[in-house]
């Protein structure tokens, strides 16, 4: 067995803070190790170290050793004797918005393998051709805002493989896909490793992917090792509590929400014989009929492009139907004027997994109390009654209120749009993605606040997702969308138990399997 590379006593601090602290790991060739944490638990800190890229004003710490190289002192820009290549995640942006993937995609093999661009784009061809799933090449000639995620996370995964790494930093590279996707592109990882037996560092915050990638699970949390062992015990058993969270918050291992009150609330939407308009200007399902009351949740379940968001746009009147009819509080929005539209809207709240969501210019306490001043005549004091209530709920009382959306965490943003939701009482709450890009203390803690404002301020919830896991935690009945069309509709009891379609049949698989099929959790060697 060959050791890769060996960190010893790794120290790595700014001024005011500490961010990682005596850190010590052995990696061998072939080997997978994941680092487990949440936002600035130290793991983002080592994989900036072991790739040479520290931020400026680090103070850097302790050795490193790599395979046939003698130590040396951990610095920014010592030279690493050993192939790496680096595996961002899609929700770094890692890419120029505007300029053409495979453009920039080849451009970086080329650099890293000194090759002209045309060998760089061959051998891009050749790695993807190998993984099973990928889209082809010509897929990628577009900007990313063009591409659905996935496909660009493929050519992501097809760059760093292409550059025949020995060691793999994979940072965050499958955050915030659906599980489909995701557990797609860990199967193509691990074959790629299982026949070419480089070494995989992986840094996630979820543990749904450190299950999947198997090997050896190394938990941080402020900057220190709090548990490590193989993936396949602590999946199970973990002995401190704040692994037991991380586990125990996932949706997946969340129950379905509390039973509603025997009484049925009223009718606030009712949509009859309703086309979905699609982007490309077809039509998906046709004659859609249904009712959603005040207390009730429905999940529309689908990947992007599926049509899930057409649906929820068109029923709070963002978007015209081909034909149907959408009754929103009593009123049927076809015959609405705009402004009279925008009147009734603001019964709706949004809350979304879009860290850009809120306005990063405004500050805390102005972002919960503009619903209030626009919706509402209330005097200051009420205003502000209402607000650190609000506030108060979400957990977010002990920020300063003249503190910056800028300034604030995903985790935090996330809260304030909730607390947002909570001050309009709103009839309607589009929760569209709620947990994506969380760890798990944060996703358990999301799920309990929506959970929270569902049962006490009473709106009807439209829940837009591609994780199955979230629709059941947070609704009771749900559509399952592919293609623009519906292909499965009923409760979320209902469709677990007996799946119909086979679309349904792989999202709850992919829910309950703790791994990809076929393949070994033992390293691979080369």
């Amino acid at each position: 067995m060959t050791r890769l590379v060996e960190i010893k006593e790794l120290n790595v601090s700014r001024p005011n803070r500490t961010e990682l602290e005596r850190f010590s790991l052995a990696l061998d060739a072939g080997e997978t190790v994941v680092l487990l944490g949440e936002a600035g638990s130290g793991k983002e800190a080592l994989m900036r170290v072991l790739g040479g890229v520290a931020e400026h004003g680090e103070e850097i710490s302790g050795t490193l050793q790599f395979a046939n190289a003698p130590p040396e002192r951990a610095n920014r820009h010592s030279k690493r004797p050993i192939r790496m290549a680096y595996l961002p995640g899609i929700e770094s942006r890692p890419l120029s918005p505007h300029a053409n993937v495979l453009a920039q995609l080849t451009r970086v093999i080329a650099r890293k393998l000194d090759a002209p661009l045309a060998s760089a784009a061959a051998e891009l061809e050749l790695v993807l051709g190998r993984l099973e799933g990928a889209p082809a090449i010509s897929e990628l000639e577009r900007p990313p805002h063009k591409l659905r995620p996935e496909i660009i996370a493929w050519g992501l995964l097809a760059t760093a493989l292409a550059q025949a790494p020995e060691l793999l930093l994979a940072d965050h590279p499958f955050a915030g896909l659906p599980p489909l996707h995701m557990r797609a592109l860990v199967r193509a990882l691990l074959a790629q490793q299982k026949q070419l037996g480089f070494a995989i560092l992986h840094a996630t915050a979820n543990t749904e992917i450190a299950t999947l990638l198997g090997g050896r699970l190394v938990v941080l949390r402020h900057g220190r090792v709090v548990e490590e062992g193989p993936i396949a015990r602590l999946a199970t058993s973990q002995a401190h509590a704040y692994t037991q969270t991380l586990f125990k918050g996932s949706p997946a291992a969340s129950g379905p929400p509390p039973p509603r009150n025997a009484g049925r609330g009223e009718p606030v939407l009712q949509v009859y014989g309703l086309d979905i308009p699609l982007r490309d200007k077809s039509k998906a399902h046709d004659n859609l009929t249904f009712e959603l009351r005040r207390g009730a949740s429905l999940a529309l379940i689908g990947e992007e492009g599926s049509g899930r968001r057409e649906l929820a746009r068109t029923l709070i009147g963002l978007e015209r139907a081909p034909a149907g009819r959408v009754v929103l509080d009593a009123v049927d929005i076809g015959i609405l004027s705009e402004t009279m539209m925008a009147r009734l809207r603001r019964r709706v709240a949004f809350i979304t997994g879009d860290d850009d969501a809120l306005d990063p210019r405004m500050t805390l306490w102005d972002t919960v109390a503009e619903p209030l001043r626009a919706h509402l005549n209330l005097p200051r004091n009420v205003l502000a009654e209402y607000g650190e209530a609000a506030l108060k709920r979400v957990g977010l009382a002990s920020l300063k209120p003249n503190r910056s959306i800028a300034t604030l965490s995903a985790f935090d943003r996330r809260r304030l749009q909730v607390a947002r939701a909570i001050v309009t009482a709103p009839l309607l709450a589009v929760v569209d993605e709620p947990l994506r890009g969380l760890d798990g203390f944060a996703q358990s803690v999301m799920l309990d606040l929506l959970r929270n404002f569902r049962a006490l301020e009473g709106p009807a919830l439209l829940v837009i997702t591609a994780d199955f896991a979230v629709a059941r935690a947070l609704a009771e009945t749900a559509m399952i969308f592919r293609h623009g069309n519906i292909v499965e509709r009923g409760t979320l009891r209902e469709l677990a138990a007996a799946p119909k379609d086979l679309y349904t049949k792989s999202l709850i698989e992919a829910l309950a399997s703790p791994a990809p099929p076929g393949l070994s959790r033992e390293p691979a060697r080369g």
